[in-house]
């Protein structure tokens, strides 16, 4: 069952159809009424999914002409616009999955630093590539971390499976809850460098994630690294009506 919100499966529809040619180049999307009937969603959903387009640099809208095929494929780095932990689950759908390898390892001091656990606590280490569908280009290196119990979620992995932590909840037995996210400038790592075809020590950005349960345990944490221009991170915040003002950015 696909879990992705409803504006992500129309622009993941569009954008096959349009990579596949039944909207060439210089032609027009059909009109908001005629997508809203065809896939039986709301306009706010179509309008959603030709932003998202628009933003992959696929599509532009034209006042009074309509939305006009810009390209077949994406130019743009891989585009994630997140404003729920159900965004940061969905965004994964998007994308292609590839497990480089796996081992089980107990953290030593650096590694106990970056997931935020215990010195000696046990782990299953992910080797993961994400790739986009259209490019098959590699966008991020992924390391996963996961507790020894979720061992199962591994095959699943191999067979195609990108929805990592769909799984952790699986087999884990145990519903994530709350997100942290952490995201830091770096030069890229060797090992990272050859997943991602980069020269090592060039820009990079590295995302942490903690993927926390009840009694605040952690259950898993990602350690992502992306080359420069091949990924971008939109997150919105909605200011409560009547909250109180003070603090600036």
């Amino acid at each position: 069952m696909n879990t992705a919100p409803r504006y992500q499966q129309l622009s993941t529809t569009l954008m096959r159809e349009i990579g596949e040619g039944r909207y060439p180049v210089g032609s027009l999307l059909p009109p908001e009424p005629q997508l809203c009937q065809r896939f039986a969603v709301s306009r706010h959903t179509v309008r959603e999914a030709v932003r998202h387009l628009c933003e992959l640099g696929l599509v532009s809208r034209h006042q009074g002409v309509g939305t006009r095929v810009r390209a077949l494929r994406s130019g743009k780095q891989y585009v994630a616009s997140l404003s729920s932990l159900g965004d940061l689950m969905a965004y994964a759908q998007d994308t292609r999955l590839e497990v480089l390898g796996a081992r089980a390892i107990e953290a030593d001091a650096e590694l106990a630093h970056q997931l935020r656990c215990g010195l000696g606590e046990s782990w299953l280490e992910l080797n993961t590539c994400r790739k986009t569908l259209d490019t098959d280009e590699p966008i991020v290196h992924m390391r996963v971390f996961v507790r020894p119990e979720a061992h199962g979620l591994q095959r699943e992995l191999e067979e195609g499976q990108a929805w990592v932590f769909g799984l952790v909840e699986k087999y884990g037995g145990e519903r994530i809850l709350e997100a942290q996210q952490v995201v830091s400038s770096i030069a890229v790592p060797a090992q990272s460098a050859r997943v991602l075809g980069v020269k090592p020590k060039s820009p990079g950005l590295q995302v942490r994630r903690f993927y926390i349960g009840r009694n605040d345990r952690l259950l898993s944490v990602s350690i992502n690294v992306h080359p420069v221009g091949r990924f971008e991170l939109t997150t919105r915040w909605h200011l409560e009506e009547g909250g109180g003002g003070g603090g600036g950015a």
